[in-house]
C-alpha cells in the first residue's frame, strides 16, 4: 500500500521494517533516502498545539503500554539538571552568548541553566507547561514555531532537545528555523537516531519506539535535511548521561530485557538504587549546524 511521502526527500516508496503496538503505525524505510518514519498515523500524536483530548489520549496509551515509570523518571532530577548543564557546554562551544530559542522548552530546564550566558526564551505548545516554566521567571511563549515572531536581526541560536522525532514535518519546522536564525546563526538539535547496535539487534525492542515519536533519523538522513533547508553541519556526537542504577534498569524493563522488573524490585531495597552510572546506549545524537546565509 501507498504510505506518506518521505519528509526529505518526498519519494513515495518506501518498505515496512516493522510494526509494534508502541508506535502509532508501521516504520517504514524510504526506498530513495533511507529515512524510517511512521508510514501511516493512527492517532496522530505529533506535536502541532495544544490538543487536550490527543494529549490525554496519549498518556492513557502510554500507561497502557508500560513505557514509563513514574516514580523512576521523578526521583531523576539531579541528573536531569547536570545533562542539561553538558547541553549548554556543547552549545558553548560553538557560540558563547546571543539571542537563543528554545524549541519545546517544556517547563523550562534547559532554559534556566542557558540563560546564565544567553538571552534565552522558549516555546511550547502546551499551556499548563508553559505556564510552569514562566512561574519559574523564565520568557516562554505559548504556542508553536509557526506563530512565533523572531527578534530583529534573528536569533543567534535555536535549540531543539528531543523535539524534532515527534513533528509532522522535521522539514517545515527547519525550514521555519531557518527564517528565525540571524545568518550565522547555530542549530543545535538533539534526538534518537536508528544508527545504533541495539535497533539494528532487536528493533522490536528498541526503547525509542514510543507512540509519539514519528521520525527515526540517522546522521546521514538528518545531514541531508539540514542541508537541504540551509544549514551546514559542523558536529555531530552520539550522547549518553549519568544515570540512577534504578532508571538504568528501568530503560532495560522497558526494552522487554528478561529479569529487568525483579532486579529493579530487589535494588529498590538497596542503597545501589541511588548511585549513578554513565550511560550511553548510542541511540541519542546531538548534530549542530550553522545558518547559511541562502537557501
Amino acid at each position: 500500500m501507498p504510505y506518506a511521502p518521505c519528509d526529505i526527500c518526498g519519494a513515495v516508496e518506501a518498505t515496512v521494517v516493522l510494526r509494534s503496538p508502541r508506535l502509532d503505525g508501521p516504520l517504514v524505510r524510504c526506498g530513495r533516502c533511507g529515512l524510517l518514519y511512521v508510514g501511516e498515523r493512527g492517532h496522530d500524536f505529533t506535536f502541532l498545539a495544544s490538543d487536550p483530548g490527543c494529549t490525554s489520549a496519549l498518556g492513557e496509551l502510554v500507561e497502557e503500554l508500560g513505557i514509563v515509570a513514574r516514580d523512576v523518571e521523578s526521583a531523576e532530577h539531579p541528573q536531569r539538571l547536570e545533562a542539561e548543564r553538558e547541553r549548554a557546554r556543547r552549545l558553548r562551544r560553538h557560540i558563547g552568548s546571543g539571542r537563543l530559542l528554545d524549541v519545546g522548552c517544556a517547563t523550562g530546564s534547559f532554559l534556566s541553566v542557558v540563560c546564565e550566558s544567553f538571552t534565552a526564551e522558549g516555546v511550547e505548545p502546551d499551556p499548563g507547561t508553559a505556564e510552569q516554566a514562566r512561574a519559574r521567571g523564565l520568557i516562554v511563549n505559548t504556542g508553536t514555531l509557526e506563530q512565533l515572531t523572531a527578534p530583529a536581526g534573528g536569533f543567534d541560536a535555536v535549540t531543539m532537545f528531543h523535539v524534532i522525532e515527534h513533528l509532522a514535518s522535521p522539514r517545515a519546522a527547519l525550514s521555519r528555523v531557518f527564517d528565525l536564525l540571524a545568518p550565522g546563526g547555530v542549530l543545535l538539535i538533539e534526538t534518537p537516531t536508528a544508527d545504533n547496535l541495539w535497533f539494528r539487534l532487536a528493533p522490536q525492542r528498541w526503547r525509542q519506539l514510543i507512540p509519539d515519536h514519528y521520525f527515526f533519523f540517522s546522521r546521514a538522513t538528518l545531514e541531508r535535511l539540514l542541508r537541504d533547508c540551509g544549514f551546514d553541519p559542523v558536529d555531530h556526537v552520539k550522547v549518553g548521561r549519568r544515570v540512577s542504577v534504578r532508571f538504568a534498569i528501568d530503560r532495560l524493563r522497558r526494552a522487554g530485557v528478561p529479569g529487568a522488573r525483579v532486579i529493579g524490585r530487589a535494588l529498590e531495597r538497596t542503597a545501589l538504587a541511588e548511585r549513578t552510572v554513565y550511560l550511553n546506549p548510542g541511540d541519542i545524537m546531538q548534530l549542530v549546524a550553522i545558518k547559511r546565509r541562502s537557501r
